[in-house]
């Protein structure tokens, strides 16, 4: 939370639009139990944030444990009008996307990857701003 209200800057988290990437508590799974990924949803969802979910196989599973969510299926269309995009689970899915195809779809091309698992600079060169946890952000 430190780190996504840093790179918020003058921003308070209250009213602002954004998109979890990922749910389960790592890849490969659709276990929500004890997952980092959701605790920060719930976290960003009370400071007053609207919080929309996407993870590529734990859906289904989240949403009977945290119904207050919205959930996607689609991960471009997670990003849509968004003021902030936050990689919880480090999915391959998400280290694989195209950052140039995606830049537009947000309304603020901001993203905070806490798993620290993208390589920033194609994100940069296509025009977001990434901070990831532990590394000096751009």
């Amino acid at each position: 939370m430190d780190l996504i209200a840093r790179t918020l800057g003058d921003r308070l988290i209250k009213g602002v639009r954004v998109t979890v990437w990922g749910a389960a508590f790592k890849p490969g799974t659709n276990d929500v139990r004890e997952s980092p990924a959701l605790a920060l949803a719930q976290a960003l969802q009370q400071a007053g944030g609207t919080v929309t979910i996407h993870d590529p196989q734990a859906v289904a599973t989240a949403v009977i444990r945290n119904p207050e969510f919205d959930y996607t299926d689609d991960p471009p269309a997670s990003l849509d009008g968004v003021d902030l995009v936050v990689l919880a689970t480090e999915w391959p899915e998400y280290g694989q996307a195209d950052p140039g195809v995606l830049v537009g779809r947000p309304a603020t091309p901001l993203l905070v990857d806490c798993r620290t698992t993208l390589d920033p600079e194609p994100w940069r060169t296509a025009g977001w701003t990434v901070q990831q946890l532990g590394r000096p952000g751009k």
